[in-house]
C-alpha cells in the first residue's frame, strides 16, 4: 500500500459513478484536480479538451460553463467549474480516511486549507494568467517586469508562510491547499524560476511535493506539455 506524505495507507481505487471531468492537462487548475483525484485514489471519467483548437468554446462546454474555462466537473445534475470547489467537493463526497487528511473535518484545520485555496485563487492564479496568457497568445515572448515583480512578491509571501511549517497545512502531510498551490507554483516556476537562495523553504516544499506519487502521476505530464509550449513560443 502506498503512503502519502506520512498519511495512512490509501484504500483500493474508488470509482466515482455518474461523474465526468472535462480537462486540459496543460492547465494548472486541471492538474490540481487530477492530483487530488490521484491522492484520494479516485477513478473518474475524463474528457480531454484541446484548447488550441478552441474546443473549450464548443456549445456543449459553453452550456455547462459560460466562462469557457476548465476544469468542469459534472455529477448528475451538479456542475462545478472551479478547481478549488471541485477538489473540496470530491473530498467531501468521498469522505474516506485519506480525503480527511487532505481536507480535515475539524473547523480550524479546514479553515487553514480554505485559506490557502483562496490564496491560490485570488493571488497566484491571476498572476499565472497574467504571465502566461500574453506568451500563449503570441503578444509577448517573456514575462513583463511588473508581473515578474508581483510573482516574486508572492514567492516571498509563501516563504514566510512556510517559516514554521513544512506544508501549507496544520499537519505533517500535504493538504488540498498544498496540491492547488503546487499545481500553480510548479507552472509559475517555468515562467519565473524560484531562486533557491532567496526562497529556500518554498523551493524545498516544491521539491517535497514533486516526490509525492500523485504529483508524478497527475502533474508532471501536463507540466512538461506547458513547458514545451512556452519554450516554443518564447
Amino acid at each position: 500500500m502506498i503512503k502519502m506524505g506520512g498519511s495512512p495507507s490509501r484504500p483500493l481505487m474508488t470509482s466515482l459513478k455518474h461523474c465526468t471531468l472535462w480537462k486540459a492537462d496543460r492547465s494548472p487548475a486541471c492538474r490540481a484536480v487530477l492530483m487530488a483525484l490521484d491522492a484520494m485514489n479516485m477513478d473518474i471519467h475524463e474528457v480531454d479538451i484541446n484548447m488550441d483548437r478552441e474546443e473549450h468554446k464548443s456549445p456543449g462546454i459553453v452550456s455547462m460553463n459560460p466562462l469557457q474555462t476548465l476544469p468542469i466537473l459534472k455529477d448528475r445534475d451538479l456542475i462545478l467549474s472551479d478547481s478549488h470547489a471541485i477538489t473540496t467537493y470530491l473530498a467531501s463526497r468521498c469522505c474516506t480516511e485519506t480525503s480527511k487528511f487532505l481536507l480535515p473535518p475539524d473547523p480550524g484545520s479546514r479553515a487553514l486549507v480554505d485559506q490557502f485555496l483562496h490564496f491560490n485563487s485570488c493571488v497566484l492564479y491571476p498572476q499565472y494568467k497574467a504571465a502566461s496568457n500574453p506568451i500563449l497568445r503570441g503578444t509577448l515572448r517573456h514575462v513583463d517586469k511588473k508581473t515578474n515583480d508581483e510573482i516574486q512578491c508572492a514567492y516571498a509571501d509563501m516563504e514566510q508562510m512556510l517559516a514554521k511549517r513544512p506544508w501549507f497545512s496544520s499537519g505533517n502531510w500535504p493538504s488540498l491547499g498544498d496540491i492547488s498551490l503546487a499545481a500553480t507554483v510548479s507552472t509559475l516556476n517555468i515562467l519565473v524560476p524560484i531562486d533557491v537562495c532567496n526562497f529556500p523553504k518554498l523551493s524545498c516544499w516544491l521539491h517535497r511535493m514533486a516526490e509525492e506519487k500523485f504529483y508524478c502521476t497527475a502533474n508532471k505530464k501536463g507540466l512538461s506539455e506547458f513547458s514545451r509550449t512556452i519554450g516554443e513560443l518564447s
